[in-house]
């Protein structure tokens, strides 16, 4: 899961004005501080939502362990991810019998899990326009 963020981060790079990074070299700022200075708070937001995306992928990666390991997630569990042990408790696997309010519990958990997230960079962003309204 990285080519997309990182074509994505590219775009952002190139959607950089000249006349910014112009007016940095005449204020003196060349090289590696032009990047820390003038293009990495420009695609901050960028790369804010990226993170975001992709926080929120990574739970949706159920296909692909569930495709390629099954339900049991490998051997001894070692691919098992909040997804494929909520998709064996809530309908069972093998002579185990499903449990649909655990599997609903660890449901609402990666609910939680993802919501939290998001309101953390959210709150970031949020504190982050304020500061540079005023």
């Amino acid at each position: 899961f990285v080519g997309i963020p990182m074509m994505l981060i590219y775009a952002a790079l190139l959607s950089i004005p000249d006349e910014i990074l112009e007016a940095g070299e005449i204020d003196g700022i060349t090289g590696i501080s032009a990047f820390w200075k003038i293009k990495l708070p420009l695609i901050l937001p960028s790369i804010g939502i990226i993170s975001i995306l992709t926080f929120v992928g990574n739970f949706n990666a159920f296909d692909l362990i569930y495709a390629a390991q099954g339900a049991l997630a490998g051997p001894d569990f070692s691919t098992d991810i909040l997804g494929t042990f909520m998709y064996r408790t809530f309908f069972g696997f093998q002579l185990q019998l499903g449990d649909p309010y655990l599997g609903s519990a660890i449901a609402s958990a990666m609910f939680a899990i993802i919501l939290v997230g998001v309101c953390i960079y959210l709150f970031g962003i949020q504190t982050r326009m304020r500061r540079y309204q005023l």
